[in-house]
This record gives C-alpha cells, sequence and structure tokens, in this order.
C-alpha cells in the first residue's frame, strides 16, 4: 500500500468542487485504507506516525483513524503527542478521542500527563487544551 500515493489522492479528490462526490469519494478512500490499516507494528506504522506532525497529513491521518478500532497501541504515544502540540483546542479532539475510545480516560491521563513537561506541549499549553475533551 503506498501511502505517499494515497494521501495524494486524498488531497486530489478533497479539492473537488462538488463537495458532494469529493465526500463520498473521500468516504470511500479512507474505507480502502482503514480495512488494510496496519497491525500493530512500528515500522508498518512509520508512515502515519511521521504524518502527525506534517501541518497537512496529519489531517489525513485522523480522518482515517477514526474507522480505526482498536486503536495499534504502536501509534498511541504519536497519537497523544499530536494532540498536545495542536495548536487549535477545537481540533485536538480529533487526535485524542481515538486513543480514549481505545485505551480508556485513565490510561490516556496518565500518557498525557508523562508528556506534559515535553517542551513543545508546555511551549502550546497543551495540557490545558486537551484535558477537556478526556472525560
Amino acid at each position: 500500500m503506498n501511502l505517499e500515493a494515497l494521501y495524494e489522492e486524498y488531497v486530489q479528490v478533497k479539492s473537488l468542487k462538488d463537495k458532494n462526490d469529493s465526500h463520498h469519494l473521500v468516504r470511500k478512500l479512507i474505507g480502502k485504507v482503514a480495512s488494510n490499516f496496519p497491525k500493530d507494528n512500528p515500522q508498518s506504522l512509520a508512515w502515519f506516525t511521521a504524518a502527525l506532525v506534517h501541518p497537512k497529513k496529519k489531517w489525513f491521518v485522523v480522518k482515517l483513524l477514526e474507522k480505526v478500532n482498536p486503536l495499534p497501541k504502536a501509534i498511541y504515544n504519536d497519537l497523544v503527542f499530536a494532540s498536545l502540540i495542536e495548536h487549535d483546542p477545537s481540533f485536538n479532539k480529533w487526535f485524542i478521542a481515538p486513543c480514549v475510545k481505545s485505551f480508556g480516560v485513565e490510561s490516556v491521563k496518565a500518557k498525557i500527563m508523562a508528556l506534559a513537561s515535553h517542551p513543545q506541549v508546555v511551549e502550546n499549553e497543551g495540557v490545558n487544551k486537551v484535558m477537556y475533551w478526556v472525560r
């Protein structure tokens, strides 16, 4: 599965003028990728973890993760970290909600606290922004 090519296809489909067509094609593409989502293997998940810190690719990843359950443990830390460094407090929900769904509130809270002292998290005030969504 060429994830870079699938991401490029996602970008093209998202930019279609006909938003109805765009919506249906995005759903089809996301379903295709989700059904072939790699299992809990850090090597096969490397593209996804790298994409979580990319300003545009991260949105493809979170859209995809809506359909993946349970979330692979190998992507858990990176996803929590991505939620903590997301600047917009309305959007960090997209990163943290799949974690809560797969690993539970207490586990996510513990992971957030473990990452709370990271300089990027502190600079972004990430803990305050994310904890709203951890219920």
